[in-house]
């Protein structure tokens, strides 16, 4: 990552962070002072199950996030840029990584906090068909949306970054030419991600958060983290907006099955249009 990268993203975890210790601070005198404020209670997501604890580990995740920004090391604007590349190995490496953040995420809560995440997560509030069927009908809105914030994005950011460049991902995607490690990535972006992403963000992040403040605040907080880890500047409105929209899709169904179902399907027709279409602008995967 260059420099203005590196730059941008770690302010970004920075003010999260910094709102997250406002925003608490602020939900618990104005709870204290009015005690009928219950806006965290709205919603079919139940967070009252989240304590305290679950509140650190939440402070140091985004604690990790902010000190790995702050060690890397940027790269001059003007050295000649090395295309990406894309291994079956690495690809395998990555997806065993991605699964054991998340069995250590279920583990903690699970053995530890002795809760159970399929009930936690709604996982098993919907049928199949339930499930399938509204992440279908949030899908089409959906993708025009991203697409179309991430199209004015990068217009706008052409006039002073003109050589942004996609998502590292992508980028690999489209210079390889091993077909094993490019289906590896689909594999990596259409099932493992969504499943360790919305566990992560929408289903822990965005839970804990909502217990010690409200729904709103939670869902900005819980996007712009998810948005930050993508490590791309011009991503991070795009994936922001899109991740707004699978905290709603959480909420108004109670199942994070379907967010998972919705990022999926956001993240295949992404692959599809960038196979199609290699030269259109389009949203990254999430």
């Amino acid at each position: 990552m260059d420099a203005p990268t590196v730059g941008i993203l770690r302010d970004v975890t920075l003010l999260v962070w910094l709102a997250l210790l406002i925003g608490v601070a602020a939900y618990k005198w104005i709870r204290q002072t009015r005690p009928s404020a219950g806006w965290n209670s709205g919603g079919q997501v139940d967070a009252y199950p989240f304590i305290i604890t679950d509140g650190l580990v939440v402070a140091a995740i985004s604690v990790l996030l902010l000190g790995g920004l702050q060690q890397a090391t940027p790269v001059s604007p003007d050295a000649s840029a090395t295309p990406a590349e894309l291994s079956a190995s690495n690809m395998f490496l990555s997806i065993l990584f991605q699964l054991f953040i998340c069995a250590v995420l279920l583990f903690y809560l699970r053995a530890v906090r002795n809760l159970n995440p399929l009930e936690l997560f709604g996982l098993n509030r919907l049928n199949l068909r339930r499930i399938v069927s509204s992440a279908g009908i949030f899908m089409i809105p959906t993708f025009l949306l991203v697409m179309l914030t991430s199209a004015g994005i990068t217009q706008w950011m052409e006039g002073f970054w003109p050589n942004m460049g996609s998502q590292d991902s992508v980028e690999a995607f489209r210079n390889s030419k091993d077909p094993l490690a490019k289906g590896m990535l689909v594999i990596a972006a259409v099932i493992v991600a969504p499943i360790v992403e919305e566990t992560m963000f929408r289903g822990f992040i965005y839970g804990v958060i909502k217990r010690f403040t409200d729904s709103w605040f939670a869902a900005l907080c819980s996007a712009l983290l998810f948005a930050v880890v993508h490590l791309h500047v011009g991503s991070l409105v795009p994936l922001t907006v899109l991740a707004l929209v699978f905290c709603a899709a959480y909420e108004f169904t109670g199942s994070l099955a379907v967010s998972m179902v919705m990022h999926g399907l956001f993240n295949g027709g992404s692959i599809l249009l960038m196979i199609l279409f290699p030269d259109m602008a389009h949203a990254d995967a999430g």
